[in-house]
């Protein structure tokens, strides 16, 4: 037995080894691409057997294995294309190993033009790696992790092109062609191809567990950060739950219908921070990640109506006066979760930090394609240079109110992150002792 074949029935072993591995012992890689890269491995292992196995003047051996080696990898790159999140071109994945199969049957068994047919597959397998150099270096933001092994891969794509376009180069340049021949060294790139496979194959696995890693850390910081937003968006509503408690408690001249009054108001604040809690508490425990959610159809008019009564109890304690202008038509997408989020949030700091006797306006309107909401107070106001701290998680502190109410200093950063999360914007217009004006803006839903 030649060294030649050992090595192409050590490659074809590894190859469908790499394959099995990957279907069996990383099943939490396979949403990342693996099953393609386990596919691609398991079909090249199958061609490297039958080009072992089989005489190298074997019209099926001829046929079979530069046919499986291109679609294996064609398999292949559609698994790094999952991997980076993009879709799969059905185009390149099936249409360029259909040609070659087309042209494999065309030049060799028909008009027996095996030069023309090996030539026409490396050119296939150069626009491979191509594709596959290209993929590599085409890093975006959220991918920078990753640059070292994808820089490695495309070096391994870049080495196996050079060889086959040397081939090219011998078969076009060599008048004394000699299918034999040339087949023995193509045997050659072949085992080279089957090495490069595994290579990637486990330079693509380091890459999912980065990935992985990566996720689990984001997973754990979003956990964190709810924990954060079910603290501050309880501690508005049983803040005021409390504060009126005390008022009707020791208020000597209130009379009866006004503890009546009171008391109907505690009964539905209570009821909606207990509604409050729930849709957190659910919330918590649909969404794995707080960037993946389903768009809903919002009315935001009827969000701000629905969480207006949560702050009754304040207003009325500070006898701050609210004006309401809910607009028509006011729809947008998003999740109604963090929407509610948002309204809660900022009329809660408009309240915290308006004085006794002043003035809040909340507005919902329509307006070339966008919808706006705008909160408008009355307060003490923010230096026009806190502003951008105030929206940052990492820069925050605690504050006080007007009436020395304690806030986390979360409220306008989880707004800005949750704006952003549903395709929004937010702007904060505010000088000190003049009020502060926050305006959200979503894309109208069509």
């Amino acid at each position: 037995m030649s060294n030649l074949l050992l090595l192409t029935i050590m490659n074809s072993g590894i190859s469908l080894i790499t394959g099995f591995y990957l279907f069996f012992a990383q099943k939490k890689s396979l949403d990342y691409g693996a099953k393609y890269w386990a596919s691609g491995a398991i079909i090249v292992g199958i061609g490297l057997f039958i080009k072992a196995f089989f005489s190298l003047g074997n019209l099926f051996a001829n046929l079979a294995y530069p046919i499986l080696l291109t679609v294996g990898l064609y398999i292949y790159l559609a698994g790094i294309w999952q991997f980076k999140g993009k879709k799969i071109n059905k185009w390149i994945v099936i249409g360029i190993p259909s040609l070659d199969i087309l042209q494999t049957i065309i030049f060799v068994p028909i008009f027996h033009y095996p030069r023309i047919q090996i030539s026409l597959h490396l050119l296939f397998l150069i626009t491979y790696c191509v594709l596959g150099i290209v993929e590599m270096l085409r890093i975006d933001s959220t991918q920078k992790h990753l640059r070292q092994v994808f820089l490695l891969n495309a070096f391994s794509y870049a080495i196996f092109m050079i060889l086959m376009m040397l081939n090219v180069y011998i078969i076009i340049t060599n008048p004394n062609f000699d299918p034999l021949i040339i087949n023995e060294s193509t045997v050659f790139l072949h085992i080279i191809s089957g090495f490069t496979m595994i290579a990637l194959t486990f330079g693509f696995l380091t890459a999912v567990n980065i990935r992985l890693n990566t996720e689990l850390e984001d997973q754990l910081k979003a956990k964190t950060k709810f924990l954060s937003i079910i603290g501050h968006d309880l501690r508005g509503p049983v803040g005021n739950i409390m504060g009126l408690l005390d008022l009707i408690e020791n208020e000597t001249n209130l009379n009866e219908a006004d503890r009546k009054r009171y008391l109907t108001i505690l009964n539905t604040l209570s009821q909606s921070t207990f509604h409050l809690l729930q849709n957190l508490l659910e919330w918590s425990t649909k969404a794995k990640y707080l960037h993946k959610f389903d768009n809903e159809r919002i009315d935001l008019s009827k969000i701000i109506s629905n969480n207006v009564d949560l702050f009754s109890s304040s207003t009325a304690v500070k006898s701050i006066h609210l004006d309401i202008n809910a607009g028509k038509q006011t729809y947008i997408l998003g999740n109604t979760d963090m929407i509610q989020t948002i309204v809660r949030n900022l009329v809660s700091n408009a309240v915290k930090f308006t004085p006794q006797g002043g003035a809040i306006t909340i507005t919902s309107e329509k307006m070339l394609g966008k919808v706006r909401l705008i909160i408008s107070d009355t307060g003490r106001g923010i230096k026009p240079e806190n502003i951008e701290t105030l929206l940052k998680f990492e820069t925050n502190e605690a504050t006080i109110g007007t009436n020395g109410e304690i806030g986390s200093g979360l409220g306008l950063a989880l707004c800005k992150e949750l704006t952003t999360l549903n395709n929004g914007v937010i702007k904060i217009e505010s000088q000190e002792g003049f009020g502060t004006k926050v305006i959200v803006e979503f894309p109208a839903a069509v």
